[in-house]
């Protein structure tokens, strides 16, 4: 075999080992191959390793990357909606995802903040729901990471500079709520020896049932305390609360809604003595109130205690409380208005 012959030869086996490898490496790695062919313009053969991805099925960062990428190749094709939806994907499934900075341009960037900044109001707002749904359950430990999680897109949103006449009142509550999940913990953790001890006394028997002058057990009397009955009353609603619920009212969760703006709202004063406490014990309140499309307050409630003194006193504040009506699309609705009460 002459020179050139040998030449060739080599030059055709490392043209067959670089295809092969290439086939290889695509075979083992689609994210890899469609990223050099992303980096060789290659956008539509791009797209078509990314759809062997199933990204539903991979773990999050390769997801990710998978939507990233298939948003940065419609977006060069010039299919600017589809890349948004794309981007969309990307952004519900990790709301504080940054781009690959190696490809993405300013105009991509710029695309993405676009988007982001559309979408953060909802993700907060589902993520306070599930919060506050939690929380209503006493499932604190599956509240707690929603709402570190709502927080850090709320403090995202302002960076972005969202307009979203809401997002300040949720970011108030998303904070109380994390204050009165911190101050039930604290409460279990002292109220855990109490129990221990508890747990180790000895049981008493019960006392022998009396018996009446003819041998007979006598008439059981009723146990429940009077203190559960009370409280039980109590808990029924009002005939206002049973008349919001009978109208539709909006709360902070509701998107396209214009919450109510305060004229008047204030807070009676606590004494002294009673707020030293109740601050040494980081006691945090709630209070629920229903606003009519006039701005009157038409019924209020104690969700979370403040203090049992304190409480009745806020109450009756609430009577006097005026508003500026919530509003959709224009129109003055009525409105649930959670308010955290601090010492």
């Amino acid at each position: 075999m002459n020179r050139r012959a040998q030449v060739v030869q080599s030059i055709v086996i490392t043209l067959v080992v670089a295809i092969a490898s290439a086939v290889l490496r695509s075979a083992q790695d689609p994210l890899s191959a469609a990223k050099d062919l992303y980096a060789s313009a290659a956008y539509e053969d791009a797209l078509s390793t990314l759809s062997r991805i199933d990204a539903d099925a991979a773990a999050p960062e390769l997801s990710r990357q998978v939507d990233e990428y298939r948003a940065f190749c419609l977006y060069a094709l010039g299919r600017t909606r589809e890349a948004e939806s794309a981007a969309e994907t990307m952004i519900r499934r990790q709301p504080l995802a940054r781009l690959d900075a190696a490809d993405a341009s300013p105009r991509l960037e710029s695309m993405f903040s676009d988007v982001r900044k559309r979408l953060l109001p909802s993700l907060i707002r589902e993520q306070f729901r599930a919060a506050r749904t939690a929380i209503d359950q006493k499932s604190y430990g599956a509240a707690e990471p929603r709402l570190t999680h709502a927080r850090e897109m709320i403090l995202e949103a302002q960076k972005l500079g969202v307009k979203d006449d809401g997002l300040g009142d949720l970011s108030d509550l998303v904070d109380g709520f994390l204050g009165l999940i911190q101050s039930a913990s604290e409460q279990r953790a002292a109220a855990q020896p109490v129990a221990i001890v508890a747990s180790n006394t000895t049981a008493q028997a019960p006392p022998a049932p009396q018996r009446s002058s003819a041998g007979a057990p006598a008439a059981a009397t009723p146990s429940r305390p009077v203190a559960t009955q009370t409280a039980q009353a109590a808990s029924r609603p009002s005939a206002a609360a049973r008349a919001a619920d009978a109208e539709p009212a909006y709360t902070i969760d509701d998107e396209g809604v214009t919450p109510p703006l305060t004229i008047q709202q204030r807070m009676p004063a606590m004494p002294p003595q009673l707020q030293t406490i109740a601050r040494a014990v980081h006691a945090r309140g709630l209070l629920d109130i229903v606003i009519d499309d006039t701005g009157r307050v038409v019924d209020a409630k104690i969700r979370q205690s403040l203090n049992a003194v304190f409480d009745p006193l806020v109450l009756r504040s609430a009577r006097d409380w005026k508003y500026r009506p919530a509003v959709k699309d224009g129109v003055a609705v009525r409105f649930v208005k959670t308010i955290l009460l601090l010492p």
